[in-house]
């Protein structure tokens, strides 16, 4: 394909509203534009109005490199804060504006234009080129879940992530764990708080408990200290009554020496000891649990993704950390190991903000770093 084609490809994924729970219109999409350039695409069911989507090139003998990404977006919020409706790909100044620019419908078109060029290119003639679109990854993962599942990563030898990276190598993500404790008293007048017990009371002794809890924790090597933090919080709903039910919810950034099962195990301990001293009950569940993922930092995959960006723009990326998540934590639950890399266009940290945008060159560089990406790992 050429720039241009490339291009309004990308423009019309954008006008495409795929906020999470509604990604089969542009599934379907993505496997018309793949029919017409002689690449069958499997849709993959996941839900009503939602499909992941698989598709891949060559059928030699020889290594499987998967080009991964996610077809949902977060939702734009109040249309009336963006300079641009957040679905009309406007083009101002060479920058392309619209939500999911970033995150990540521009890795996306970028990585479905890279598997068309190697096909329209007779390419590869060793190995296979995988594209894996997913849904569902902005919320809980469920759809990079099914497609590990099913085995589609069963045979793969190396994975790019399409995720925007400022146009960096990311060899290494942290885990995130998010959980809710919720707390059950017994209600009572607040002039005989004797007869109650106070659902808000018990849950700060988890507060106070849990800024401590992972004072000991090892620390990573490569991603660091395991960060946590309570962000949420409601307790009582009258001023002159003891509250019987409050809850908070937390998020933890995990890391491999302090994993997400070792982590549950030290908030789920905090749990049993003040149930055991109180009269209430604390319960602990998990709302979302991602891996972390660690690539080697010296795999030769991730010098080789160095040297195809360096000939595409002739700047060597640095290779670096990332705090995310992304759907690599469900890439890694598989038997199969492999090394995984994040790569993408756009500023990362304009991810879901308003008024998200990508320069369009960002896009066009990186559709041609995977063509280079394959056909080195590919030979």
């Amino acid at each position: 394909m050429n720039d241009e084609a490339q291009i309004e490809f990308f423009k019309k994924l954008i006008t495409i509203n795929t906020v999470n729970g509604n990604e089969l219109a542009e599934a379907d999409y993505i496997k018309k534009v793949l029919a017409d350039h002689h690449i069958s695409a499997r849709l993959v069911p996941f839900a009503d109005g939602r499909a992941n989507l698989v598709a891949e090139v060559g059928d030699n003998p020889g290594p499987v490199l998967a080009l991964a990404g996610h077809i949902d977006t977060v939702d734009p919020g109040d249309p009336a804060k963006w300079t641009y409706d957040p679905f009309s790909a406007t083009e101002k100044a060479g920058q392309i504006y619209g939500r999911g620019t970033v995150d990540m419908q521009s890795g996306l078109a970028a990585m479905v234009c890279a598997l068309i060029d190697l096909k329209e290119a007779g390419l590869p003639k060793h190995g296979k080129a995988r594209l894996l679109a997913t849904v569902d990854e902005e919320v809980g993962g469920q759809g990079s879940m099914e497609l590990t599942k099913q085995g589609f990563v069963h045979d793969v030898d190396a994975m790019v992530i399409g995720e925007a990276t400022t146009g960096q190598i990311e060899y290494a993500h942290c885990g995130s764990f998010d959980y809710q404790v919720k707390s059950y008293g017994k209600l009572a007048h607040s002039s005989k708080p004797e007869l109650g017990i106070n659902a808000v009371t018990n849950l700060v002794k988890f507060i106070n408990a849990e800024a401590r809890a992972f004072d000991d924790a090892p620390e990573s090597p490569v991603l660091g200290k395991l960060v946590h933090s309570i962000t949420v919080f409601h307790g009582g709903d009258q001023l002159n009554s003891i509250p019987d039910y409050a809850f908070l919810k937390g998020n933890v950034r995990t890391v491999p020496e302090c994993d997400n099962e070792a982590t549950q195990q030290r908030l789920q301990a905090i749990i049993d000891r003040i149930n055991s001293q109180t009269a209430g009950r604390l319960e602990l569940s998990i709302v979302a649990s991602f891996m972390p993922v660690v690539t080697d930092p010296n795999a030769s995959f991730i010098g080789l993704a160095q040297e195809a960006r360096q000939k595409v723009t002739g700047v060597a990326p640095r290779s670096v950390i990332s705090h995310g998540a992304t759907d690599a934590s469900r890439y890694v639950l598989d038997d199969n190991k492999f090394p995984i890399i994040e790569f993408g266009p756009g500023v990362e940290e304009l991810s879901h903000q308003v008024d998200e945008h990508v320069a369009r060159t960002d896009v066009l560089n990186a559709e041609k770093t995977y063509v280079e990406i394959a056909k080195k790992f590919l030979i």
